[in-house]
């Protein structure tokens, strides 16, 4: 922001742009600032929103980040038992995601498929 539009702020703008400019400096949210120093959230955030109005700042939208997966599943092998049911004992292969879907395939599926389903590739 050049230094002659300060001038055309008031006070609390003023003070609300060196509030932000000390949160990013310490590397963390305005809302966190705001706590860590006992200052009401609601009443800077108002100001704040005043500040990106008049076009003094540019409002930031969080972006949230995709998780990377990383590293390897664990995988388990058991024996087929006699209590295992027909369609289970017809099963070659079971693939199952820790957030709860399962994949039953009557063989071993093919190395490409597999490795695009893992990866996110497979549509």
């Amino acid at each position: 922001m050049p230094k002659w539009s300060l001038e055309a702020l008031n006070e609390r703008e003023r003070a609300c742009l060196g509030h932000l400019e000390e949160a990013k400096r310490r590397g963390v949210s305005f809302s966190r600032y705001c706590r860590e120093k006992e200052l009401s959230l609601h009443q800077w955030s108002w100001i704040k929103r005043v500040l990106v109005r008049k076009g003094v700042i540019s409002e930031r939208r969080r972006v949230e980040e995709p998780k990377a997966v990383v590293g390897f599943a664990p995988v388990r092998i058991v024996p087929a038992t006699a209590t295992m049911t027909t369609t289970a004992a017809a099963t070659g292969c079971r693939i199952r995601h820790p957030s709860g879907w399962t994949i039953e395939c009557a063989g071993y599926p093919e190395v490409s498929w597999l490795s695009a389903l893992l990866s996110g590739e497979a549509r």
